[in-house]
């Protein structure tokens, strides 16, 4: 008679045929250094990197993702750093741009760039809100938009300085 467990099924074969490779997932914190590393060298794909890890680890993609968003936050955590690396990037675009006259291209990257570090004008925002109020009634605007924090009213109808 074969080996059979105690519900009467076949005891599970140890022959190599029958073997399974169980996808084995790294520790979180060697699979975020994994990750930050594609991300740096730009091999991560949004939307499908995530998914093929998962796969290949044998998690649900949404702890991959979530691991993503961490070796993200680990590569974007210093501003200024990140300024440098868009600004060191730009450069180059730029420069591939113009030598090979791409002009559109050019233009675009000439925008991030200006944006990244701060060399565009600062751009003029006008709100209108569409309705004329006396020095009286704006003051009594104020006081129902701010409360407590408004200037107080001296009886004599002036702002009470102190």
């Amino acid at each position: 008679m074969e080996d059979e467990t105690d519900e009467g099924a076949p005891a599970p074969s140890s022959s190599p045929a029958h073997a399974r490779a169980i996808p084995t997932a790294p520790p979180v914190p060697e699979r975020i250094e994994l990750i930050v590393g594609m991300m740096e060298r730009l091999e991560w794909v949004r939307g499908k990197s995530a998914a093929e890890l998962a796969t290949s680890w044998g998690l649900a993609t949404a702890t991959v993702e979530g691991n993503a968003a961490e070796a993200s936050r680990r590569i974007i955590g210093d501003p200024d750093e990140a300024r440098r690396d868009i600004t060191a990037g730009c450069r180059k675009l730029f420069k591939h741009a113009l030598d090979n006259n791409l002009h559109r291209e050019a233009k675009a990257v000439g925008d991030l760039w200006a944006d990244v570090s701060g060399a565009k004008a600062p751009t003029k925002q006008e709100i209108g809100i569409g309705m004329a109020a006396s020095p009286t009634e704006a003051a009594r605007l104020v006081r129902e938009s701010f409360g407590a924090h408004a200037a107080q009213q001296k009886p004599d109808g002036g702002p009470d300085k102190g």
